[in-house]
């Protein structure tokens, strides 16, 4: 059936062809309805589905199209919709939501050496070897990444396998490709002009950046610093991750931190230290999303990139005294991650 040209048909109830879902088209036959125009890769020929009658809204034409357009139950993507669902999503925190949300896009929009998308691909056809293939061919673009999607692949299938809705965790027992710990040191040098250039654009960014370096936070932990975490005996920080919490004494520079984040305030009434946009938390995404921005304009000028969870790491190397206290970490291999700068002795009498 050839596809018909839309804007030769008046439509009915005023709707306009740029407010309909993709390849929906209207059908003046008979007491008319909205078809959506599929090709059939099997048979390689069109084929249509009647989506909704002749009265339909535009709303009620799209609820239709995006329930026709659901994954099966029996694909990955099915499987991830159905999780999404469930009472054990609804649970988890909104950051993990997030964090599980972005595996989840960016291994279904993966592809097969067929061509089609991983999130296409049938539960039954899972196995471990499938599971290793892709997580390797991910890691051909990101290390961390691949381990992270499989950490989820995991916990995913574990779960599957649990309900019944698998016959076994095909996850179980991929190893995790091994990773070198990050070990880049951000120079004071780099960090002041780093903070000059950033700061007229973002504001924000300052405050974020200080707090991070000088009381040894992720960047988590200062989007979740209260206004009355701050007192005169110093700023208070509760960790996330099971390191332990930590009050880190005043001192100049930090108050001078504290003090452009209350500036940031306004007219806002926030209770959050940095005030977001409304007066609420500010997220994690708008902090990256804008030093991204900034590290991109940054690299055109010759700079070397860094993270911003790398000020986390230049804190606890550039700490003198009990590092393991001051980094709130709970064992010292954990310490060896972050504390990069070599140990200072002096020297043999």
């Amino acid at each position: 059936m050839p596809r018909p040209r839309q804007r030769d048909i008046p439509l009915p109830n005023r709707i306009k062809p740029d407010a309909l879902p993709p390849y929906v088209y209207w059908d003046a036959s008979g007491h008319g309805r909205w078809l959506l125009y599929q090709y059939d890769k099997a048979t390689r020929r069109t084929k249509t589905k009647r989506l909704a009658g002749p009265t339909a809204t535009v709303k009620e034409i799209w609820d239709a199209y995006q329930a026709y357009q659901a994954p099966p139950s029996d694909t990955l993507a099915g499987l991830v919709k159905t999780f999404q669902e469930s009472r054990t999503w609804q649970e988890l925190s909104r950051n993990t939501q997030r964090d599980y949300q972005i595996c989840a896009t960016s291994l279904c929009n993966q592809t097969t050496k067929d061509g089609d998308k991983v999130g296409d691909t049938r539960l039954s056809d899972w196995t471990p070897g499938a599971v290793r293939k892709l997580i390797d061919r991910r890691a051909e673009t990101s290390v961390s990444r691949a381990n992270h999607e499989l950490r989820f692949l995991r916990r995913l299938f574990a779960w599957a396998y649990e309900r019944d809705l698998m016959t076994s965790n095909p996850g179980q027992g991929v190893k995790t490709i091994p990773e070198d710990p990050r070990s880049r040191y951000v120079t004071d040098e780099e960090y002041e002009a780093l903070l000059r250039f950033a700061t007229p654009k973002y504001p924000y960014l300052y405050p974020v950046c200080e707090l991070a370096y000088l009381c040894r936070l992720r960047i988590s932990e200062v989007c979740d610093a209260k206004k009355d975490d701050a007192d005169a005996e110093g700023f208070y920080a509760a960790r996330r991750k099971g390191s332990k919490d930590a009050l880190t004494g005043l001192t100049t520079r930090l108050q001078d931190a504290l003090d452009a984040a209350l500036g940031l305030h306004g007219d806002h009434a926030s209770d959050y230290l940095i005030p977001g946009k409304g007066g609420g938390r500010l997220s994690e995404s708008t902090i990256q999303t804008a030093w991204q921005r900034i590290m991109t304009e940054w690299a055109k000028q010759g700079h070397p990139r860094f993270t911003i969870h790398d000020l986390k790491r230049k804190g606890i190397s550039d700490v003198e005294g009990d590092k393991l206290a001051a980094s709130g970490h709970r064992s010292m291999s954990m310490l060896r991650v972050y504390d990069v700068l070599p140990a200072k002795a002096p020297a043999t009498r």
